[in-house]
């Protein structure tokens, strides 16, 4: 049996809460530099005041938001762990479940209706949980400057919101409950019974 839109979307909200978690737990010691999140409210309050353009708003944001981004590299990095961790490699030695698809009774299955391999849950599960962006920011801020880094970014988030816009509508509106994950990575998500 399929596994519905509604039980599919609680598994994720669950395993969404369950990550952040504990990203927040091991993350908690780490700090960012303060006076660049200060630059930041000045900044808008400059603006806000008049005090400066738009332009000028601009220009001088991304230079703080990249050095942001520089300071959170650790984050970023051990986030990136924990989502491939959790949603790739716990999901595979678990036979296609998460905490959340366990606790809503959902396995992931491949195309034989037997648990998925590892390359198809890893396939799948790089279009749903943020995986790349988070993979992205954390790579990619070591090697590019802050108006390509930005672009990069700008272009990674775009292409993961349009495939979870996509992933919804198939998933709540076609018969096999299929999304583009499941179709390009050969996997079903079914509804356990016993």
């Amino acid at each position: 049996m399929l596994g519905s839109f509604f039980r599919r979307l609680g598994a994720f909200f669950i395993d969404s809460f369950i990550i952040s978690f504990f990203i927040s737990i091991i993350t908690f010691g780490f700090e960012v530099d303060n006076s660049l999140i200060k630059q930041t409210t000045d900044l808008a309050n400059d603006y806000l005041n008049e005090k400066i353009s738009v332009e000028e708003y601009n220009e001088k944001i991304i230079d703080i938001n990249y050095q942001l981004q520089k300071e959170s590299v650790w984050i970023n990095g051990i986030s990136a762990s924990l989502y491939i961790g959790y949603f790739i490699i716990f999901a595979y030695l678990n036979k296609g479940q998460t905490l959340g698809k366990k606790m809503l009774k959902l396995r992931i299955v491949g195309k034989d209706g037997k648990p998925a391999k590892f390359v198809n849950i890893l396939i799948r599960s790089l279009f749903i949980y943020g995986i790349l962006s988070t993979i992205y920011a954390t790579i990619f801020v070591n090697f590019l400057n802050a108006n390509n880094f930005f672009i990069g970014e700008s272009a990674v988030y775009t292409f993961e919101w349009f495939s979870m816009v996509i992933i919804l509508f198939m998933v709540l509106y076609r018969k096999d409950r299929r999304g583009l994950h499941d179709m390009i990575a050969g996997t079903s998500v079914i509804k356990e019974v016993r």
